[in-house]
């Protein structure tokens, strides 16, 4: 039985509904965190899985494509977090678990411009220069429906779209009344 005493605290926390905090005092508290980029990733997929039609596909972290080799050596294995595939057609997608804001559009709206480098990389490789990538959020107050458009060029459209944590859907646009 010494083997459960480590999570012999979480169990009582847990069945005893209580909270753990420390304002003072000599009481050593616990942490419990959670790698939530790995976790949205995977409620995205589902979600998104779900929802598909029975002749697209969702892949999960695809790896089949490089960005380079070196002496005959492919290097540098670009890995999206989601692709789906329907007939000919392909979509990439990545998830981001960071927080945009929309109404900053001037300060491109808090987007990283390494998740551009790297979105343009998969659509270069997995899209051969043409086709539609899109860059999912967590959907919140300041970030409530897909930014416009960006054009890497001219068949090469990145999409930045939210992702609705509670009805777990991504949300393109607002319906006009």
């Amino acid at each position: 039985m010494a083997h459960y005493q480590p999570v012999k605290p979480w169990c009582e926390l847990i069945i005893q509904q209580q909270t753990p905090l420390a304002i003072a005092g000599e009481w050593q508290g616990m942490s419990l965190l959670f790698p939530m980029e790995k976790l949205f990733e995977r409620y995205v997929a589902a979600c998104l899985r779900g929802s598909l039609p029975p002749d697209a596909t969702l892949h999960t972290q695809r790896s089949s494509e490089y960005l380079c080799t070196h002496e005959g050596k492919k290097v540098f294995q670009l890995r999206p977090d989601l692709m789906i595939t329907q007939g000919e057609k392909s979509w990439v997608l990545d998830t981001k678990w960071k927080r945009l804001d929309s109404e900053l559009g001037s300060k491109n709206y808090g987007l990283s411009q390494a998740d551009f480098y790297q979105l343009f990389a998969y659509g270069q490789k997995y899209l051969g220069g043409q086709g539609d990538l899109v860059l999912i959020y967590p959907r919140r107050a300041s970030f409530v429906e897909a930014l416009p458009v960006f054009e890497f060029s001219e068949g090469l459209r990145l999409w930045v779209v939210p992702f609705d944590l509670d009805y777990g859907r991504l949300v393109w646009a607002h319906k006009k009344r």
